[in-house]
């Protein structure tokens, strides 16, 4: 069966990020930690003190999904808070956040690995600098360029539609 989705760059993309995060989910689950558990971990480990408003701006989490996230990390013992400027408050891995966040890094590693592995190695110089660019949010309305392809072309089915 041909499947017309296949041709949509955007499918392509959504399909191989759902199956890679299935794939990350599950090895996080022993740990007892959700993606996004991990990633905020992570962050905080590379940025102490960072506040919950600056650390879901780099995840992109909504300010109003941080504070329950953040709650139950400081809850489990992963996570403590320090008194910051104004509300803010700094958020720093306690010492089990710490080494859960070391293992979680080694299982971001390993995936990381088996994405790129997946990758033509003729290709591989050109997967990050391309994601980059799809992940840049520019104030561009994407309907200004329907029907154009990566080099400005339009798409056969837009030819005829003109």
């Amino acid at each position: 069966m041909k499947n017309p989705l296949d041709a949509y760059p955007g499918y392509l993309l959504r399909r191989a990020a759902a199956t890679r995060l299935a794939y990350l989910t599950r090895r996080l689950e022993p740990l007892g930690v959700m993606v996004t558990e991990a990633s905020i971990l992570v962050t905080i480990g590379y940025n102490p003190g960072i506040s919950q408003a600056e650390c879901g701006r780099a995840l992109a989490i909504q300010r109003p999904n941080m504070n329950p996230l953040v709650r139950r990390m400081v809850e489990r013992g992963w996570v403590v808070t320090e008194k910051g400027q104004g509300r803010a408050q700094g958020l720093h891995l306690s010492p089990t956040g710490a080494d859960l966040a070391a293992r979680i890094e080694a299982i971001f590693e390993a995936h990381e690995a088996w994405i790129i592995a997946a990758v033509p190695v003729e290709a591989r110089e050109h997967l990050m600098p391309i994601l980059r660019a799809l992940n840049v949010i520019g104030d561009e309305d994407p309907a200004e360029h329907a029907g154009e392809n990566a080099d400005g072309w339009l798409s056969r089915k837009s030819q005829t539609a003109i």
